[in-house]
């Protein structure tokens, strides 16, 4: 898993030599391969829904009413919210993601702020600071 992980990592680093259909194979592929089994035992919060698979890894602080899945990986040391619905999706680690934003499909690069609200974002990376709406669509690498 993490071989994949950091393969993800550098392409998303680089994002204007790596091409959309590459990006997304590569979510795609990780998801269907590496999420297999559910580790969800290892997080900070109350009460969250998962629909399976859900890996969380270490000191992953999760808000209240979230819904987590299917397919989710989130990185450690991440801070999810209240009111956020996260599926198909890789969150890297040190992440931050705002109140009642909702993402499917996306890559959400390491130490990424993602401290908006009221958002919907699919099919996307986001790599970088965001603290309003137009942030998102400043940084947003659109991949469908």
């Amino acid at each position: 898993m993490e071989k994949e992980l950091k393969k993800i990592e550098k392409v998303i680093s680089n994002l204007e030599l790596n091409s959309q259909a590459q990006i997304q194979e590569l979510l795609k592929n990780f998801l269907k391969t590496h999420l297999k089994k559910s580790k969800i035992d290892n997080f900070i919060g109350d009460y969250p829904t998962f629909i399976e698979p859900v890996y969380l890894n270490v000191n992953v602080k999760i808000g209240d009413d979230v819904l987590l899945g299917p397919n989710v990986y989130i990185g450690k040391n991440t801070e999810i919210k209240n009111y956020v619905e996260i599926s198909n999706s890789i969150i890297f680690d040190n992440a931050l993601i705002g109140e009642n934003v909702k993402l499917n499909n996306c890559i959400i690069g390491k130490n990424t702020l993602l401290n908006c609200e009221n958002i919907n974002i699919d099919n996307c990376v986001l790599v970088g600071n965001v603290k309003t709406k137009e942030d998102v669509y400043r940084i947003m690498y659109k991949f469908k």
